[in-house]
């Protein structure tokens, strides 16, 4: 979503100063509060909200590209791997190709084979590279090259190594920060909801506006379902939620994104997005998930969940609305921001998923 955009000039230091500016402010009795109060307090909600969405973003980004840098990571050492083997074998060959040219004699003197303190100094001798025929100069070229690959890999390994310990210290400040700024927001100003209820609805407004914009843009599977395939559909989160068009980002393995990923506190309810029978899951990939088999046709995947509400078995039948699950990071989201990982299959779950994100603009504002 585990979150990167012009992400190289973000400042873990800023958010930190802007939470604790946000908690250390002590907010009158309802009693007392004047419109300045208000005023104030609006304001200071109102940075937080922006500072969450910029939050949720760089988190995507740097998500995005911890998959990508952990991919890298693995053909890197897989490549090494190879590269040494086909050093061994070239080896063998350079020293059987040695051995053979003396024995016919055309290598005169055995010093210069057996002479040397190393099978290096053997094939890079004057001595031999002046006596070795075309085939065996064509074998010490390519073990110089295979040599050279090695090399470089080895050292593009070791930049990714340390691009990965830097984006995971990254995604852990992000983690406490994205939790810090949803803490702020759902208790900080509890007293005061109703005041601000408003300039909510004002900001989602706005937020939607410029979403659907972008959503003109979009074309295939990237466009999403349509609105017959999705009818009845509410948001799968009540409040406190946050996401981006995450469709085709790169994920783990060298996959790529195939939903949107939904950021929200830990334990937070999810409900069923449409009316439809459950089937529940875990995998080492999604961990806790689920399947809604809604009655329009089209069936919605959940995954990352952190449990399930009592009383669901497979089969269960739900009702859109009805809470289902608990946001959470399980599978091979553990240690990430908690979401739910949301999938959209028209037809069924035998078809390929679709962009989830244009139903949730629609319907999650």
């Amino acid at each position: 979503m585990k979150l990167m955009f012009v992400f190289r000039g973000y400042r873990p230091w800023f958010a930190s100063l802007l939470i604790l500016a946000l908690l250390a402010v002590n907010l009158p009795a309802v009693g007392q509060v004047s419109r300045d109060d208000l005023d104030e307090a609006r304001r200071r909600r109102d940075e937080a909200s922006v500072r969450l969405d910029d939050a949720v973003a760089v988190y995507d980004t740097v998500y995005g590209e911890l998959a990508t840098v952990t991919f890298r990571l693995g053909e890197f050492e897989d490549r090494i791997t190879s590269y040494e083997s086909e050093i061994r074998d070239l080896h063998n060959l350079v020293q059987a190709q040695a051995i053979a040219a003396f024995k016919a004699g055309n290598v005169s003197d055995v010093g210069v084979i057996f002479g040397v303190d190393s099978l290096t100094e053997l094939i890079t001798g004057r001595q031999f590279l002046e006596r070795a025929a075309q085939q065996e100069l064509s074998l010490l070229d390519r073990l110089s090259s295979v040599r050279n690959g090695l090399e470089a890999t080895r050292e593009r390994l070791l930049e990714d190594q340390q691009r990965f310990l830097e984006l995971e210290k990254e995604q852990g400040n992000l983690v406490a920060e994205i939790g810090s700024l949803f803490g702020a927001l759902e208790t900080e100003f509890e007293e005061l909801r109703s005041e601000f209820e408003e300039a909510e609805r004002l900001r989602r407004e706005e937020e939607r506006r410029k979403r659907l914009t972008a959503l003109a843009l979009l074309e295939g599977a990237a466009a999403g379902a349509s609105a017959q395939q999705t009818t009845g559909f509410v948001c799968l989160f009540n409040s406190l939620y946050r996401f981006v068009n995450d469709w085709g980002q790169p994920r783990s393995g060298g996959r790529t994104h195939k939903g949107t990923d939904i950021v929200a506190p830990f334990g937070h309810p999810v409900v069923a997005v449409a009316t439809g029978s459950i089937i529940k899951r875990n995998s080492d990939l999604g961990g806790a998930s689920l399947w809604l088999d809604a009655d329009n046709g089209t069936s919605y995947y959940y995954a990352h969940l952190s449990g399930y509400a009592d009383g669901l078995s497979d089969g269960s039948r739900v009702s859109a609305g009805q809470v289902v699950a608990y946001n959470g990071d399980s599978g091979n989201a553990k240690g990430g921001v908690p979401h739910v990982h949301f999938q959209v299959h028209p037809g069924g779950r035998g078809n390929n998923p679709v962009n989830p994100y244009p139903t949730l603009v629609e319907h999650c504002n």
